[in-house]
């Protein structure tokens, strides 16, 4: 049984479903080396690290597959985003989510653990694998890009809001 005192689902739903319309409408056209920051895996790891792996693919699963039909994708985003909140609440269990620098780290290797996966459906989808090199090269400044902005976003965040998430877990041992 788990007790969860922490963000709101549907407001987090919301504001995700505009972070991924943002994140394949408007941010594209602020691309910096060929790479824009994922706001989408930002709010999903933010969400999953602070309210457990099932809640976080509970919000990821939509997001990656608004993600997926913004940008015409066949369910790649889906798959990889599901996947890093599953990873991201799984780990947060050992982690303080508290914080600015940590989450936003943990946001940048998400970015590319999410790529990662991403490219390796795109690959069993038929994807041609001549382009890795330069998806590769993408997603780290990708991450390194998520990574700021996720810790630009939090600092913003603790200094305007007090609220902090707990999640009492109960009949784990």
């Amino acid at each position: 049984m788990e007790t969860t005192v922490g963000p709101a689902y549907w407001p987090a739903l919301g504001w995700t479903s505009l972070l991924a319309f943002a994140q394949t409408v408007v941010v594209p056209l602020l691309a910096f080396r060929g790479a824009v920051p994922s706001l989408v895996t930002i709010a999903v790891v933010l969400y999953a690290s602070r309210a457990g792996a099932r809640r976080g693919a509970m919000l990821a699963l939509p997001a990656g597959l608004l993600e997926d039909i913004f940008a015409g994708t066949g369910g790649g985003w889906t798959i990889a985003t599901t996947v890093v909140a599953l990873l991201v609440g799984g780990f947060s269990r050992r982690m303080f989510a508290d914080g600015a620098f940590v989450p936003a780290v943990l946001c940048g290797f998400a970015v590319l653990v999410r790529d990662v996966i991403f490219w390796s459906v795109m690959r069993i989808e038929g994807y041609p694998a001549g382009f890795a090199l330069a998806h590769a090269h993408t997603s780290l400044w990708r991450a390194l890009l998520t990574a700021i902005v996720a810790f630009v976003w939090l600092v913003v965040r603790g200094r305007l809001v007090t609220d902090k998430t707990t999640i009492e877990r109960y009949g784990y041992t």
